[in-house]
């Protein structure tokens, strides 16, 4: 190979590479990484039941008060036989993104030793409706669609069953309250997503 022919390869070579450089160098240029963040908004699930907040709780520690019909016999806001009585519940469901069904039981402690204390109905919407409706150990059932702003009212409707059909007998209901001063009611609240799919 000649000097010239060599030269011309070197100056190729030094063209080629000072090419390279320029041609990295400008493609640098249209190459970058980049990042962003996308916020997301996650459905609330905040349930109240009877203006308590739900989440996180096993048991709701707000008492309900229940309200008995009057009787010139009978000292005011104490169930005894032959008296009626009723207590709310209201599900507030404002703040929950997602509809729900939800199943409400209620039942007396101890019911054996107590079975003419009972829930005997119940009404949907009491403030628009004095239908009731009988109660089943299946309890009451409904669903509520995410977009709810007014809060679900349900009453309970309590008797302490002197009819005919009754269980207990008088004595058996003097013993009962003469033993106790109070029987407690628990009340059981189930609820529950709707799938999406």
């Amino acid at each position: 190979m000649n000097k010239k022919s060599f030269i011309i390869v070197i100056l190729l070579l030094l063209s080629l590479f000072g090419m390279s450089l320029f041609v990295q160098d400008t493609l640098a240029k249209y190459r970058k990484k980049v990042s962003q963040e996308v916020s997301l908004n996650l459905a609330r699930w905040n349930i109240k039941l009877n203006n308590e907040d739900i989440v996180g709780k096993d048991v709701i520690t707000s008492k309900i008060t229940p309200v008995f019909s009057k009787n010139e016999y009978v000292a005011d806001n104490v169930l005894a036989p032959g008296i009626t009585g009723y207590f709310d519940i209201e599900i507030d469901a404002s703040e929950v993104d997602v509809s729900f069904t939800y199943q409400l039981t209620s039942v007396i402690d101890d019911s054996k030793t107590y079975p003419d204390i009972v829930v005997y109905g119940y009404t949907l919407d009491p403030d628009n409706s004095e239908e009731i409706t009988p109660y089943t150990e299946e309890g009451i059932s409904g669903t509520i669609e995410h977009n709810a702003t007014e809060p679900v009212k349900v009453r309970m409707h309590i008797k302490w069953d002197d009819s005919a059909e009754n269980q207990m007998d008088n004595l058996q209901d003097t013993a009962l309250a003469i033993e106790k001063s109070e029987v407690i009611m628990r009340g059981t609240f189930t609820f529950k997503q709707i799938n999406i799919q």
